[in-house]
């Protein structure tokens, strides 16, 4: 089933940096924006109800973002993911779009690039969800 309402979630083992990424993307793109400082909560309430965007760190205690992004994936292939590291690496960059990140930025932040790459997974998603209500009105 595909759900209406984008949400995004944010993970960063940083309260205040989730905290205040979430905040800003929610006044920016009017989005539902949920902060998580631990990775593990933020996959059991993801579990519990898949979120349409994922941001995630990489560098996180218990479960790194790589780690995050294969499980949320797992659950939700659909759902896209950002991913947000202050590593610069080739290894970050191809491993993050092997496991199917949308993009990838690097702290410090660039806030109105960000928004751009949010807005894009929104389309998409607005796209797809298009898509999806024409084969299940075909399919009726």
């Amino acid at each position: 089933m595909i759900e209406d309402q984008y949400r995004i979630m944010v993970v960063d083992d940083e309260p205040a940096i989730a905290e205040g990424i979430a905040y800003t993307l929610s006044v920016l793109t009017g989005h539902p924006s949920m902060p998580f400082s631990n990775a593990l909560q933020a996959l059991d309430a993801f579990t519990a109800r898949p979120c349409s965007l994922v941001l995630t760190d990489l560098t996180m205690p218990g479960l790194n973002g790589f780690d995050l992004l294969t499980k949320i994936k797992a659950i939700h292939p659909v759902t896209d993911c950002i991913v947000i590291t202050a590593h610069k690496s080739k290894d970050v960059v191809y491993t993050s779009h092997l496991l199917g990140a949308e993009n990838i930025f690097y702290k410090p932040l660039n806030i109105e690039e960000l928004e751009m790459a949010v807005k894009e997974c929104h389309r998409k998603f607005l796209t797809w969800q298009g898509r999806f209500r024409e084969v299940s009105f075909i399919n009726s």
